[in-house]
């Protein structure tokens, strides 16, 4: 019996630290005990291990550079140049491209699938002035969101920002709306929600495709609620003309019967918030409840529904990403400390290039591992042992896992990213 081969990264493109160091002044003059190839590898180790102390990250250097560094020293690096420089580090790495997986689009007219979704880290409260978060009755707060936004079909990423913790999913959705362009598809949560910006969309000649939140008014064509159809149709499925929220805005409505199991739990946890909050559970709220609804502005001839959930579902994929990079990583670990502004974003900075790469690793490894076999919580898992591992950060060239230990199971069930590209095929 054959031995898997191990996958082959050597087609992965880096960035030359030495001219960004250059170029923002993070390295003015060569010296023996600072390296931006060591100083950014200690970073990634220091994420993917939670030891992040201006001692540890000054150890994690020495080991690289084989020149010990003092805490004052490696306290006085990390400043707006080192900032600089791990940010044109993150933008140099979206600025490269993958092949786009475009073929199982011929005839549908949609080039992309632009997904966005943010996460967020907390820090500890003592970094409320320099990161504040939403307070709470115990005080002030602090930490940072991460947005990201990229094309599920070529796993190209779009952006991928820094935020603050105070900022609203929608006010970051605006920033995003000036990547997209014609024949573009836009899958939107709830929390980025916005009509005025689903008008922009259809403007730029690009669909949108959204979930429906429950505080937002629909009119069937006759005048009345949905809910009044809702409660009262037998079938399970229903395709709809509509207008929405007070603007009236017209778009199509798929609605789809959701499991009695699933929708018993949304109304038993409706009925319980409702209780502790000493009110009576709205109505309208446990009428949806029992059901999956989904606003667009593609057309019926244009797009079917079966079509329309299995892309929606792909919307999934961005959580799973998110999900398997923190498992991977301690960033927790890692921001849970007091310090100066410049070096917990030096860490926040560095978990997102360690996102970067394994987006981009992911890409180079689908076309050998294949689409809906890559794991995406292997391939993390695996990556955050490189980080501490590695010596150079060049050495991520060199990254070749066996394709056992990054693949699915043969049983596991299809990926999100690959039902949507089946459902458009």
């Amino acid at each position: 019996m054959s031995k898997p081969l191990p996958v082959d990264c050597s087609k992965l493109v880096l960035p030359d630290l030495v001219i960004i160091a250059s170029e923002t002044e993070l390295v003015i003059r060569k010296s023996p005990k600072f390296s931006p190839g060591g100083f950014l590898q200690s970073l990634l180790s220091s994420v993917a291990t939670g030891q992040g102390s201006l001692n540890q990250i000054a150890s994690e250097l020495k080991d690289r550079t084989h020149a010990a560094m003092a805490r004052q020293s490696m306290h006085d690096r990390f400043t707006t140049k080192s900032t600089a420089f791990l940010m044109a580090v993150l933008c140099d790495l979206m600025e490269q491209r993958f092949k786009p997986a475009g073929t199982a689009l011929v005839g549908t007219g949609i080039l992309r699938i632009v997904v966005e979704d943010a996460s967020g880290l907390s820090f500890p409260k003592a970094n409320a002035e320099d990161f504040p978060a939403h307070g709470n009755h115990h005080g002030k707060t602090a930490g940072v969101k991460i947005d990201l936004a990229y094309d599920l079909l070529s796993q190209t990423i779009i952006s991928h920002s820094l935020e603050a913790a105070t900022t609203q999913d929608k006010t970051i959705g605006k920033e995003v709306i000036v990547a997209i362009g014609p024949g573009d598809l836009v899958l939107r949560d709830m929390g980025y929600f916005s009509l005025s910006e689903f008008g922009e969309i259809e403007l730029r000649g690009a669909w949108w495709l959204t979930r429906l939140p429950l505080t937002t008014g629909v009119l069937l064509e006759n005048g009345k609620p949905l809910e009044t159809r809702l409660n009262s149709r037998k079938q399970d499925i229903l395709d709809l003309k509509i207008s929405v929220g007070e603007v009236a805005k017209k778009c199509r409505l798929i609605a789809v019967r959701a499991d009695e199991k699933v929708a018993r739990s949304r109304r038993d946890e409706r009925r319980k918030k409702a209780k502790q909050a000493g009110k009576k559970p709205c109505r309208m709220g446990l009428i949806r409840d029992g059901w999956h609804l989904m606003l667009t502005n593609l057309k019926k001839e244009e797009m079917k529904i079966f079509q329309l959930v299995a892309i929606y579902r792909a919307r999934w994929a961005v959580e799973i990403q998110f999900r398997a990079w923190k498992q991977a990583l301690n960033l927790d670990g890692a921001l849970n400390r007091k310090s100066n502004e410049h070096h917990m974003q030096g860490l926040v900075l560095a978990g997102m290039i360690a996102h970067q790469l394994g987006m981009k690793i992911a890409g180079v490894l689908m076309g050998q591992v294949g689409r809906a076999r890559l794991s995406y919580e292997r391939l993390y898992d695996i990556l955050g042992l490189a980080f501490i591992k590695l010596k150079d950060f060049a050495d991520l060239t060199n990254f070749s896992p066996d394709l056992r230990h990054i693949s699915r199971g043969k049983n596991a069930t299809q990926s999100p990213i690959e039902s949507a590209i089946l459902a458009l095929d």
